[in-house]
């Protein structure tokens, strides 16, 4: 499968260099093939299901609502202001 390097980081927003490309492309091709041998372990027996879960409970952690907006660099009715990422 081909990757095109280039295309992704357009999409990221990040420049790269040639040699950070050759980089990438070698990454990016050792991840695919990693996810192409995912259906054959479907068999495996789930981690999770021998883990020990905590139960989730809500604390309040002493800092009122408007005392963590004060240290967001934007806010909007009450809630953090991000730059869009997606693009419709």
């Amino acid at each position: 499968m081909e990757i095109d390097i280039k295309k992704i980081a357009v999409l990221a927003s990040l420049e790269i260099s040639e040699e950070e490309e050759r980089a990438f492309s070698e990454t990016f091709s050792e991840i695919v093939d990693m996810v192409s041998e995912l259906p054959e372990l479907s068999d495996a027996e789930p981690y999770v299901d021998r883990m020990e879960l905590r139960d989730d409970t809500i604390e309040s952690c002493g800092i009122s609502r408007s005392g963590l907006m004060d240290n967001a660099p934007q806010s909007v009715n009450g809630y953090f202001a991000v730059p869009r990422t997606v693009e419709q």
